[in-house]
């Protein structure tokens, strides 16, 4: 079950991306702003208005932000992470929020936060995060990171709140409905990960197996990989792993059925999809191989042991080198 973003705001002011995709919702108040005034030679007059600096979110309002694509929502079962500024003391105040990702910002917005009143921003593609708060009239900063353990099927928020005392604190809160189905681990360096999808393994006498995907990382870097079982067009496994080198994944298919396995790495956006029909459940040793090469390439096949069974490689390369 997939739950939407559980907070409705109002948007206020203007944002300043330095990279990715960002949004905003339509304003209800404007951004401060200052003017200039020129005297031309010939005595006339023209006002020139410079860039806001700041973003005035107003007593008791939220300005809502989102970053990036939407994958999210596209295809999976995980959802976007929010991360909050607030303000909920009694006094105006001024900071800036910034988010980055692999050492390069790809938000960054200055706001004056009235009483009561916040900015949260929804990140929406599957990453590591940091976030950085700073209020320099308190000489106060707080970072946090966000790792990708926190894109759950929950609604997950971490907040950076201004203190009575004068201090930042930051907390992370999510809600507690479960998320079979939803897996982020780590394959180690020379072991293994492994998860099985179905309820009801298959009886060995019935003269059906189950199918198994075996993704391995032979190269010497450590990948990030995600791992899509789709069957009917319905998403059955979201699993997220972190590959260390010789490192090893499997998942194993118990139920005989028609499943779409797609894999991609996180870093290039390199992806593989490969359809697996029941026919493929017709053998003990019919598998999907796959292997993440020194530059973050998939490569994927389907394999068979057994020169009986009569096993088509289905495979379809999606993605950019």
């Amino acid at each position: 079950m997939k739950r939407r973003t559980f907070l409705a705001s109002t948007g206020i002011g203007l944002a300043t991306a330095a990279a990715g995709c960002t949004s905003q919702a339509t304003s209800s108040g404007a951004p401060e702003t200052d003017a200039e005034t020129t005297t031309t030679s010939e005595g006339e007059q023209t006002e020139t208005t410079q860039t806001p600096e700041q973003t005035l979110v107003e007593a008791g309002d939220a300005a809502e932000r989102t970053i990036g694509t939407g994958s999210l929502e596209e295809r999976g079962l995980r959802t976007p992470h929010h991360v909050t500024f607030g303000n909920p003391t009694g006094e105006p105040h001024q900071g800036t929020i910034t988010v980055s990702k692999a050492g390069e910002t790809v938000f960054e917005e200055s706001v004056e936060l009235e009483a009561d009143a916040s900015i949260f921003a929804s990140l929406t593609d599957l990453d590591t995060y940091t976030a950085r708060v700073a209020v320099p009239e308190l000489n106060a900063t707080e970072e946090v990171t966000i790792d990708l353990s926190q894109f759950s099927c929950n609604v997950t928020r971490t907040t950076v709140s201004i203190q009575d005392d004068g201090t930042l604190d930051s907390m992370s809160i999510s809600t507690r409905m479960a998320c079979p189905g939803v897996v982020t681990e780590t394959a180690p360096a020379d072991g293994l990960a492994s998860h099985t999808v179905g309820d009801n393994p298959i009886p060995a006498d019935t003269g059906q197996f189950s199918h198994s995907l075996r993704l391995r990382n032979p190269s010497d870097k450590t990948w990030t990989t995600r791992i899509l079982v789709e069957n009917e067009s319905a998403v059955q496994f979201d699993g997220v792993y972190t590959v260390e080198p010789e490192g090893t994944v499997s998942i194993i298919l118990s139920e005989s059925g028609t499943y779409s396995l797609s894999m991609s790495v996180l870093e290039t956006e390199a992806m593989e999809t490969v359809q697996i029909t029941p026919e493929n459940f017709d053998c003990t040793e019919s598998a999907t191989r796959a292997e993440i090469n020194a530059g973050g390439e998939l490569t994927a096949n389907i394999v068979s042991t057994l020169t009986a069974c009569d096993i088509e490689t289905n495979s379809t390369n999606e993605s950019s080198s």
